[in-house]
């Protein structure tokens, strides 16, 4: 299981790479899912990204960006919820949403959007029964590129168990691609405070990656 999850990240890190070196609107690079999903799927809303400073041990400001999102099991059987989210941006770098994260970045992020419900990307994971009384809450954390950033776009995978086997663009090898949601945003300017920066949705869609 861990060597076929890590295949998959890997072929997933490559076509994302090789959409970001042309375009953040670019989907050509993807194959289509079924209009009609043949695998369970799951409700979820995604609120618009924000930016979040953090003052770190040295007294240095370190910016962050977050998404909070709300999931739903409308399905007849309990599902195991495992989120795992990328960001892409035009600058051609691919982040994974928990990395080179601190652990005080969550809490502070609870407090400003005043959820008690809201749970850190590792609560979040786990069963997820059926129906709205049972939602989960969650955030995906990343910390904010160097560089002006003008558009990017946002994957969330594990909302649908559609699965279909692709040869990889780069290596014509086949691997193992889900069906994934993709929110494309836009940001322009440079702002030196990120949470100054205009946020803009530009689409979404779902992909398989």
């Amino acid at each position: 299981m861990r060597r076929l999850t890590a295949l998959v990240m890997f072929v997933s890190v490559g076509l994302v790479a090789a959409w970001a070196a042309i375009s953040p609107n670019s989907a050509w690079a993807y194959p289509e899912p079924a209009i009609v999903s043949p695998s369970w799927s799951l409700d979820v809303e995604v609120q618009a990204p924000a930016a979040i400073s953090i003052e770190d041990v040295d007294g240095s400001i370190r910016w962050f960006w977050y998404v909070s999102y709300k999931v739903v099991n409308p399905t007849d059987e309990d599902l195991l919820f495992i989120p795992e989210i990328t960001i892409a941006n035009d600058l051609g770098k691919i982040i994974n949403a928990g990395e080179n994260v601190p652990p005080t970045v969550f809490p502070a992020i609870k407090k400003r959007i005043g959820n008690p419900l809201l749970l850190s990307p590792v609560q979040v994971v786990g069963k997820l029964l059926q129906g709205g009384d049972f939602a989960r809450e969650g955030v995906a954390i990343w910390p904010a590129p160097e560089g002006d950033v003008d558009a990017f776009s946002v994957f969330i995978a594990g909302l649908n168990g559609e699965t279909q086997n692709i040869a990889n663009p780069l290596t014509g090898e086949s691997v193992l691609v889900r069906r994934t949601l993709m929110l494309d945003y836009k940001s322009p300017g440079n702002f030196a405070r990120p949470q100054d920066q205009p946020i803009i949705e530009a689409g979404r869609r779902e992909v398989m990656r």
